[in-house]
């Protein structure tokens, strides 16, 4: 009879394994199983029945500690087979931003053709400075099938982030093992700059007074030209005074709010300040900086961005506002001496379509022009 290797027997058990097929990328699977607290409560109980057991003689404690300790081991495989050839699914979206919740869906499937599963969370696996959170638990995964559900994926800054990986973790049936699955998966994503529900001022307005350009025709407020009456045209399109000035019917065309344009200007160089606090406030300024360019691009508005290093010109369209909030997501603050001369840029514009924003010692501020555009709806987070 051929003699068995005991170490190299419990290695090839326990030795991490390498499961292809995952939407999760390339995936290593590594494997955790020990009691939980409610577990050792038990297996203590038990081994003080089983010492009244030895001491008394009695052959009823002896049947209750066999009952017991076999109980232990079937809850033990119970929680191995639980999560045995269970598969995880994610889709990340497109546009992350810092600080704020977003919604990821998660598909477990379940190829067995015998065994439901139960009981099963997973979650993010902490990186290295614990800046991605996100949960979920499903009840049931029936077998042969999929179950999915939605859980909020958290970021806590912006710039780029690793992804190690998902956990899968079950405590059934009774909660007195813990099986755990490590589906790692090495994953980087960008998380935007924060951005606020409303703008700062009281009303939730931003303030914007820019010249248009261009000759598009839209709804907006401010008039373009005249043009003659056409068979078609409503009613209200009429100009009253301009028809009565010209005497033939004539209707008045309006611009376009993408006519509009307005240069989001952000300091990025500061005298060197002591304390975490101004840091926190440059951060705000940045946030604040996102908010402007994404709510003007709402309105319609063609948004530029400026600092004393990069100029973007203006534009507008989903690309545009990504290429913004990348570079805002990765922007870097510079520190300058106090005997250095400021730049140009950190000087106030005095043209009106301009929103400059900077950071101050005691908070955030904030200077743009005299028109009011109202942001209060389609808020992001």
């Amino acid at each position: 009879m051929p003699r068995i290797d005991l170490h190299k027997l419990i290695h090839e058990l326990t030795k991490e394994r390498e499961i292809p097929g995952t939407s999760l990328g390339h995936v290593k699977h590594s494997y955790r199983y020990h009691p939980t607290t409610q577990g050792w409560f038990f297996f203590l109980l038990t081994f003080m029945i089983m010492i009244a057991a030895t001491t008394s003689g009695h052959n009823l404690l002896y049947l209750l500690v066999c009952v017991f300790l076999g109980v232990f081991i079937v809850m033990g495989n119970m929680a191995v087979m639980n999560l045995r050839s269970l598969r995880a699914t994610r889709e990340l979206p497109m546009e992350i931003y810092a600080d704020t919740p977003i919604p990821v869906e998660i598909r477990v499937i379940n190829p067995r053709e015998v065994m439901d599963s139960f009981s099963i969370r997973l979650r993010e696996i902490p990186n290295r400075d614990n800046s991605v959170e996100g949960e979920v638990f499903l009840p049931l995964v029936e077998k042969g099938k999929e179950a999915s559900k939605e859980y909020w994926l958290k970021v806590s800054r912006r710039g780029w982030h690793e992804l190690h990986g998902l956990e899968m973790q079950t405590r059934f049936p009774f909660g007195f093992w813990e099986r755990s699955r490590t589906i790692l998966s090495q994953t980087t994503l960008l998380a935007f700059p924060r951005i606020f529900h409303t703008w700062r001022e009281a009303k939730a307005t931003l303030m914007l007074d820019g010249e248009f350009s261009g000759r598009r025709i839209g709804k907006g407020d401010e008039l373009l030209n005249f043009r003659n009456y056409e068979a078609g045209d409503p009613i209200r399109w009429i100009h009253w005074k301009n028809t009565a000035k010209t005497d033939r019917l004539t209707v008045a065309l309006f611009h376009h709010p993408e006519n509009r344009q307005a240069i989001v200007t952000l300091r990025t160089r500061y005298p060197k300040w002591e304390g975490s606090s101004f840091e926190e406030h440059v951060e705000e300024a940045i946030s604040w900086a996102a908010t402007a360019t994404v709510r003007l691009l709402e309105k319609g508005v063609a948004v530029g961005y400026r600092d004393e290093t990069s100029q973007i010109p203006p534009a507008s369209g989903e690309n545009h506002k990504r290429r913004i909030l990348t570079h805002l997501a990765l922007v870097e603050i510079g520190w300058r001496d106090e005997t250095e001369q400021p730049h140009a840029m950190e000087r106030r514009s005095e043209s009106r379509d301009i929103i400059y924003i900077e950071a101050t010692p005691t908070g955030v501020r904030i200077d743009s022009g005299i028109h009011e555009i109202d942001l209060a709806g389609g808020a992001h987070a």
